[in-house]
């Protein structure tokens, strides 16, 4: 199954068939993990005390990020929600650990739940609410790369109604650098840094029957990329309204509307280099994005058993604009506007001993319209619409117990990711070229299986999962004319694997000790290309073969607490031909790398101090497109509370 305009495939439903089989072993019912996903709580981030989101989630489910695009298992595609809102990899990141309350990850397809772009998984974050007496927070945070923040963060409830405020101002220095690269555009001269301003605030209302509550949200941003003229301005503006009423003591009414505005502008120089010429201002950019969204639903439950029904309507348009950088001049832009539409349904009940549980989205991805417009030469503009993509996502899960805590649990589910409006509609004439528009392509889409054995007691747990994902439609750039000019057309051309295993374990020692480690074994393969044969075979850029972290903490009491975590990461190639050296001597495979971080806080009732050391050992290593990554980093935090 999975999107409606593709072939069915019955193999990956007989996998699952053949795990849930292998599932039906029975005896009792322990406490152990029952979903496929990892939970980190707002307990774990203040024990950890990470820099950043990302960095936790990192060295928790060994995710890899990069230029803003997530992957898991060796899956590119994973969606991002912030209190069931669709989200950025830039939200996730600007989000602070105290304004978490949970962060949920799903490994695998997760389309059932989140729809697009949700092949490989899923991260659902949230927030906090104002939940206790009147509080507030002084946070002051410095690095030993001249970085600092000052955090404000206060709230109150009482009857019911509540209130949170957060504000940061924050300054970033030296988080990347290029000494070196084939593409001169890239080379940095200078520290890398930016800037941000963050105003955050929430309201509710928590009645015996109904809970409302409405957050807004607004950012201010600045970064310098390293060349004197490479800069970008941007702000994110959001706007989001919940609600939940208790018809009965079984059925709750959800509804959420919400906004998000994002708007950015930046320069370019001229990228042939380093000299006066090459470091020239040339391009001025702007891009403006508008996402309105809106979901209703109702939820059930009775006992072990529940089930949730509802829809979604999202509305979103983007424009996108190249300009001369002296005269303003546009040179060439895009406007799209897109609307979803989606209906979903999930349920859970007990099935002997264990548990089943069932998910089903059907997604119509209307493409309303798009223009493209080229100041050439030639002048060229082509609009399109009224496109429409369909997609069904089905998952299936059966967990059950066995003997002393352990339990196996099978599941099998779909992805799919829709094509880009401009591959649809807007062809485009070059110097030697023809590209044209595919208003017949079909969302690139995934299937994925795992099967996983876990325990779990009161010392601490492990879990072992065995996972295959098929990536299939994935499109790509075919030349269909190799004549004069050539003609070059987005299709769906290729099919990968991606297949592995996942391993954690943890365990609480004695005189406050701790351990926790996890290990990622995923291996990609290109089975049919039909763009470039020659790729066949070949693995997927960024997608390293092994990832291992292990953590040991140490926290007697509730006064201090130390911590030390190790994140290794294989290598991995950096482009779809898998080069290791050009001709001209770059390394294109990333070299595998390990990191240690060391952090210790001392608590009291009224104030809080971390200090840290990231990257110990001063590791220089590579990440992304020949980005080299921070170098050994002091940092300390001081925290005041009312």
């Amino acid at each position: 199954m999975g999107a409606s305009d593709g072939g069915s495939h019955a193999s990956p439903w007989l996998l699952a068939i053949a795990m849930l089989i292998c599932c039906a072993g029975s005896v009792r019912a322990e406490n152990a993990p029952e979903t496929d996903a990892s939970i980190i709580t707002a307990a774990d981030i203040a024990q950890e005390k990470p820099s950043n989101l990302m960095e936790m989630l990192r060295s928790r489910v060994g995710l890899d990020e990069n230029n803003s695009v997530i992957t898991m298992r060796g899956v590119r595609g994973i969606a991002i929600f912030v209190d069931g809102f669709a989200s950025s990899v830039s939200e996730l990141k600007a989000l602070k650990p105290e304004q978490v309350e949970k962060i949920e990850i799903l490994r695998g397809a997760a389309s059932a739940r989140f729809g697009a772009d949700a092949m490989g998984g899923a991260i659902a974050v949230t927030t906090r609410g104002a939940n206790r007496s009147l509080h507030a927070s002084l946070v002051q945070g410095y690095d030993s790369r001249d970085g600092r923040y000052t955090r404000v963060t206060g709230g109150r409830d009482a009857d019911g109604f509540g209130w949170s405020l957060l504000a940061e101002d924050r300054l970033k220095n030296g988080f990347r650098t290029v000494p070196d690269s084939p593409f001169p555009y890239q080379i940095t001269v200078a520290d890398e840094r930016s800037k941000s301003t963050l105003l955050d605030g929430k309201l509710g209302w928590r009645g015996r029957d109904l809970d409302v509550s409405v957050n807004l949200k607004n950012s201010d941003n600045w970064a310098f990329f390293g060349r004197p003229v490479w800069a970008f301005d941007w702000r994110t503006g959001n706007a989001r309204a919940q609600l939940a009423w208790r018809a009965s003591n079984a059925l709750t009414v959800e509804a959420a509307l919400g906004e998000e505005r994002y708007a950015t502008s930046g320069t370019r120089d001229r990228g042939t280099g380093i000299d006066a010429a090459g470091l020239a201002p040339e391009r001025w950019l702007t891009q403006n994005y508008r996402q309105r969204e809106g979901t209703a639903a109702l939820a059930w439950r009775d006992g072990d058993r529940q089930a949730r029904m509802g829809m979604n309507l999202v509305d979103m348009r983007e424009n996108f604009a190249n300009a001369d950088y002296a005269s303003r001049l546009v040179s060439a832009s895009t406007e799209s506007l897109i609307r979803k539409q989606a209906v979903f349904a999930s349920a859970e009940t007990p099935l002997g001993d264990g548990k089943l549980e069932l998910g089903l989205r059907r997604d119509l991805q209307r493409y309303v319209s798009s223009r493209i417009f080229s100041a050439g030469p030639p002048a060229q503009e082509t609009q399109g619409g009224g496109v429409v993509k369909l997609a069904t996502s089905p998952k299936v899960a059966l967990s059950w117990p066995i003997n002393d805590g352990y339990r196996l649990r099978g599941s099998i589910g779909t992805g799919f990711s829709p094509p880009g409006a401009s591959q649809l509609y807007n062809g485009y004439v070059g110097a030697g070229s023809v590209t044209l528009a595919n208003p017949g392509l079909k969302p690139e889409r995934s299937t994925t299986a795992d099967l996983t054995l876990s325990r779990s007691n009161g010392a601490g747990d492990w879990g072992l999962t065995l996972f295959a994902t098929r990536w299939e439609d994935k499109i790509a750039t075919l030349i269909v004319d190799y004549g004069t000019p050539v003609v070059q057309q987005p299709q769906n051309v290729g099919e990968v694997m991606a297949h592995g295993l996942e391993a954690q374990w943890s365990r609480r020692l004695t005189g406050g000790w701790s351990l926790a480690a996890n290990y990622t074994h995923a291996r990609t393969r290109v089975v049919r290309n039909l763009a470039n044969p020659a790729l066949v075979g070949n693995e997927l850029p960024n997608m390293p073969r092994h990832k291992a972290n292990l953590a040991l903490a140490y926290e007697p009491g509730g006064e201090i607490a130390a911590r030390a975590k190790l994140r290794a990461i294989g290598s991995a190639f950096t482009d779809d031909a898998n080069t290791v050296f050009d001709a001209r001597g770059y390394r294109w495979k990333k070299s595998a790398y390990a990191v240690l971080d060391l952090a210790a806080t001392w608590r009291r009732p009224s104030w809080e101090f971390t200090l840290a050391l990231d990257n110990a050992f001063d590791r220089d290593y590579v990440t992304g497109f020949f980005w080299h990554q921070e170098p050994r980093t002091l940092r300390g935090e001081f925290t005041l509370r009312y």
